[in-house]
Parts: structure tokens; C-alpha cells; sequence
């Protein structure tokens, strides 16, 4: 594009979408929102308030609107993949949060649609690629230092204020698909296996899921271990551990500093993923916007969300079946390299 300032509609002002609205609006000069969309107009109206903006109570109304370069879509996962695809027929670059869709075969139609087009224009939301920390391993990992890596450590624990019981594939398709993309991302491999296990929220539910543990199997024989404690009890932490043949690097479960006093060494936890990782959500849109502007993709692409997804899938399937169950993808299209 050849604008300087990017012209961005946001379609959802929920808690994330309004993050990202406000980041888009405050965080860098070279972009702009100039529509929101939520069925929910006073909280909408609220959002545009803040940035400037027109409400919209129709997404599609949203993305055909001429003054609306490009699209953060921060909606209900069910409305995913169906507005994916309606900014691409419109030739419009989009920030779409996790997941692409809620099943594998909406993925793959998306990723399909896309490739139809000859380009990239589909950012999926695995803003751990842009926090510090991960981006430290990553660094580490990249230049040789540990060798070639091994096995992918993730441990990733939630706060549940409510205690509200979760089903295994929520867990899987909106916890767990961040710690499956951090362990293709990190080792830069695919997944061809997949065994699942977990600890039913309520014994008497085995659909529930209070503790899951997933082991992956990379196609050049690496490893991963993902933990992700569904109610921890007491705040949110995410690390990132990989092993090579020649050491080790794992980045920090917290941020906080350390304080002694009365006895006592402790750290704070951050209370929720919106907490731990804002310093990922304004990266996360300032290199988006300005791929936008540049004509590039260099983000989580569709391909991304689509495979993280036939990953969950499989891990689902494998805690049904009580094997492990291997990871079928798709060719890959062109476009993503």
C-alpha cells in the first residue's frame, strides 16, 4: 500500500478486541481505526469513542466499507473462518486472532481460498512469536548455540476466577494450539504424531479436562511435552524450554521481580495471558500494520492456524481413542513457502 497511515475496522470489541483496538490506535503513528463492530453497540460505541471511529453492527457492512484498508478479526471463534474468508474475497488484509476456525476442514477451505489468490493476506494471532521471552529462545535456538534441537518443553498455566469446568477440546483448540505453535515454531518442524492424556475436570466427565498433557512427535524425530493446568489456582505463567544436542535454553516463567522481606522470597503472577503478554500484543500489531503497509506477510500465516488446528485435531482424537494417533495435513500450498 502506499499510504503512510493504515486504515483499520475491528470486528469484536470483547476483551481482546478492544486490546487490539487500542493498540492500533495508540501504540504507533501509522495506524488508524476507523470502524469498529460488535453486536453489543454500547460497548462498540465505547471502543469508537476512544479511537475515533464508526460503529457497525454488521461484520460484512464492516469489511466492505471502502475507508477500511485491512481487518482485525477478534469475534466469537465460531465467526472465524467466515469473515476470514469474506476479507479475502475483498482483497483485504486481516489480523485474525486464534483459531482460524473451530474445525480443521473450515481451516483448510480458508487456507485454500487464500492460496487461490496467489498471495498472503491472512495473519493468524500466535502473538507469542513477538514476546521477549520466547523471541529469546527463538534467538538462542536460531544461532547454533545449543545445536540441533531436540525436544520442546511447554508449560502453560491458567487462572479459572470461576472455576467454571472446561471441555478437553476447549482446552486443546483455545490453550493448548498457542503451545502446539510455539513447538513447530521452535524446533521449525512438523508434527506427524500426536498422543494425548488428561484429568477430567469431574471424574464423572470424561469430556472435561482440568490437566492436559500432550506428547508430539516430529517428523525429523524430535519431541515435545506440553503441560496446560486448565485452574491453577493462582495466576497465568507460559515457558518455553528447548533442548539441544549441545545444551539447553528455557525463558522465565515470570517477569516480576524477586522481593525478600519478612522471612519470605517472592515473585508476583500475573493474573491472566492479557497481563503476561501486552508487550507481545502491541508488537504483534505494529509488525502486522507494518507488513501491511510494506506488502509483505511475514507473520503466522494461514497455514499456521490451519496446521495448529489438524494438530488439536489429532489430539483430540487421541484422547478418545487412548493412542497415539498420527497428524494428516494437506499439501502445502505455494504461497506459504
Amino acid at each position: 500500500m502506499s499510504e503512510h497511515v493504515l486504515q483499520v475496522g475491528v470486528i469484536g470489541t470483547g476483551g481482546m478486541g478492544t486490546r487490539h483496538a487500542h493498540n492500533l490506535a495508540r501504540a504507533m503513528a501509522w495506524s488508524r481505526v476507523v470502524a469498529v463492530m460488535d453486536l453489543d453497540t454500547a460497548r462498540a460505541s465505547a471502543v469508537a469513542a476512544e479511537c475515533g471511529a464508526r460503529v457497525y453492527d454488521d461484520a460484512e457492512a464492516l469489511i466492505q466499507d471502502p475507508q477500511v484498508q485491512a481487518v482485525v478479526i477478534a469475534s466469537p471463534d465460531p465467526t472465524h473462518a467466515t469473515l476470514a474468508r469474506a476479507c479475502l474475497a475483498a482483497g483485504k488484509p486481516v489480523l485474525c486472532e486464534k483459531p482460524l476456525a473451530t474445525n480443521v476442514q473450515d481451516a483448510q477451505a480458508v487456507v485454500a481460498a487464500e492460496a487461490a489468490l496467489g498471495r498472503r493476506l491472512i495473519q493468524v494471532g500466535f502473538m507469542r512469536v513477538y514476546d521477549p521471552a520466547h523471541q529469546d529462545v527463538k534467538q538462542v535456538v536460531a544461532s547454533g548455540q545449543i545445536g540441533r534441537p531436540l525436544l520442546f518443553r511447554g508449560y502453560h498455566v491458567n487462572r479459572n476466577p470461576d472455576h467454571t469446568p472446561r471441555t478437553l477440546a476447549e482446552v486443546i483448540v483455545n490453550s493448548a494450539v498457542h503451545d502446539i505453535h510455539s513447538a513447530r515454531w521452535l524446533l521449525e518442524d512438523e508434527v506427524a504424531q500426536v498422543f494425548t492424556q488428561h484429568v477430567p475436570w469431574d471424574a464423572a466427565d470424561p469430556a472435561s479436562c482440568r490437566l492436559l498433557a500432550l506428547q508430539l512427535q516430529f517428523e525429523r524425530g524430535g519431541l515435545a511435552f506440553i503441560e496446560v493446568n486448565a485452574d491453577s489456582g493462582y495466576g497465568y505463567e507460559v515457558t518455553a524450554a528447548v533442548v539441544g544436542e549441545q545444551g539447553a535454553v528455557e525463558s522465565q516463567a515470570l517477569r516480576s521481580p524477586a522481593v525478600r522481606m519478612d522471612g519470605v522470597r517472592g515473585q508476583a503472577v500475573e493474573p491472566d495471558w492479557l497481563a503476561r503478554f501486552d508487550t507481545a500484543y502491541v508488537r504483534e500489531v505494529q509488525a502486522w500494520t507494518q507488513d501491511v503497509l510494506a506488502g509483505r506477510s511475514s507473520g503466522p500465516s494461514a497455514w499456521d492456524g490451519y496446521v495448529a488446528l489438524a494438530v488439536a485435531d489429532a489430539a483430540i482424537e487421541s484422547a478418545r481413542q487412548g493412542r497415539p494417533v498420527p497428524v494428516e495435513v494437506m499439501a502445502k500450498p505455494k504461497i506459504y513457502g
